[in-house]
């Protein structure tokens, strides 16, 4: 017959500790609320964080989303609109994709009838 191993006295204490802790977290309304991010945000976030003095993501999604419950609708869906920042092309950049674009093609030349305009 197996015996079962009695919990050790350290593991007792923290099975205390998370209980009442999720006790504690229950009773303030508190819930997990995981968010996916895209990791090009970092740096941005981390310099922003910095910006305003905050030394916690939880911090920066909690008052985003506190501000945006607070908003009227119209505001809201301002909010809600996704803005993309302006990007220029850097000369480089630009002749990276004019290159591409020139072998592309030359692996896969246009057909007669297609009209192509090949900058010299």
């Amino acid at each position: 017959m197996a015996k079962t191993q009695e919990p050790t006295k350290e593991a007792i204490k923290q099975k205390k500790k998370r209980e009442k802790s999720a006790a504690k977290d229950a009773a303030l309304g508190v819930e997990k609320f995981t968010v996916e991010v895209a990791g090009v945000f970092k740096p941005d976030l981390k310099a922003v964080m910095k910006a305003h003095g905050i030394n916690s993501q939880q911090e920066v999604h909690q008052l985003l989303l506190m501000n945006l419950i607070a908003a009227d609708f119209e505001t809201q869906a301002k909010m809600l609109r996704c803005v993309t920042t302006p990007y220029v092309v850097t000369e480089k950049v630009s002749r990276l994709i004019e290159a591409a674009g020139r072998k592309s093609l030359a692996d896969d030349p246009p057909e007669p009838e297609d009209e192509i305009d090949i900058p010299k």
